[in-house]
C-alpha cells in the first residue's frame, strides 16, 4: 500500500505540475494579447507580461527538477538539503505571485477591460491558488512532516 507520502507526490505531480503544464502556455499568450491590446491604458501590462513569463520559465524549471530529483528524495525519506530546496522554490514562487497580484490589481480586471483581460485575471488567480495550494500540501507532508 502506498505511503501518505508517495501518494502525496503523485497527487503534485499528476493534479498540480499537470495542471500547471497545460495553464501557462494559455496564461502567457493571454498576458501578450492583453499586453498588446491595452497597454496605452495600464502601463504595468508590460512588467505582468514580462513577469508572467518569469513564473512560467522558473515553474517549468523547478518541475522538472522536483520530478527528476526532489520529490523522489522527499518520498525516500529527504534530507534537510532537499527539504531547504523545496523552501527556497516555494519562497521565490511566492514572491512571483506576489509581484503578480499587486501588478494585476489584485486580480480585478477594470471595466474597460474586455473579455481577454477579465479571462486572464481568472486565470491568473487561479494559477495562484493552484500554486498555494501545493505549496502549502508539500510543506505539510514533505518538507515539515508531523
Amino acid at each position: 500500500m502506498p505511503s501518505r507520502v508517495d501518494l502525496t507526490v503523485k497527487h503534485i505531480v499528476d493534479h498540480h505540475h499537470a495542471y500547471e503544464r497545460r495553464a501557462l502556455p494559455y496564461i502567457v499568450s493571454l498576458l501578450a494579447k492583453v499586453a498588446g491590446r491595452h497597454r496605452k491604458r495600464n502601463g504595468q501590462l508590460d512588467v505582468l507580461c514580462d513577469v508572467g513569463q518569469d513564473i512560467a520559465e522558473t515553474l517549468e524549471t523547478y518541475m522538472e527538477e522536483e520530478e527528476r530529483k526532489l520529490l523522489p528524495a522527499l518520498a525516500a525519506g529527504g534530507c534537510d538539503v532537499v527539504r531547504e530546496e523545496m523552501n527556497r522554490h516555494n519562497r521565490e514562487l511566492g514572491l512571483l505571485l506576489a509581484k503578480i497580484r499587486s501588478l494585476a490589481d489584485g486580480y480585478v480586471a477594470p471595466d474597460w477591460g474586455d473579455r481577454s483581460y477579465q479571462a486572464l485575471m481568472e486565470e491568473l488567480e487561479a494559477l495562484e491558488d493552484d500554486l498555494t495550494e501545493r505549496m502549502h500540501v508539500e510543506n505539510l507532508v514533505l518538507i515539515r512532516p508531523a
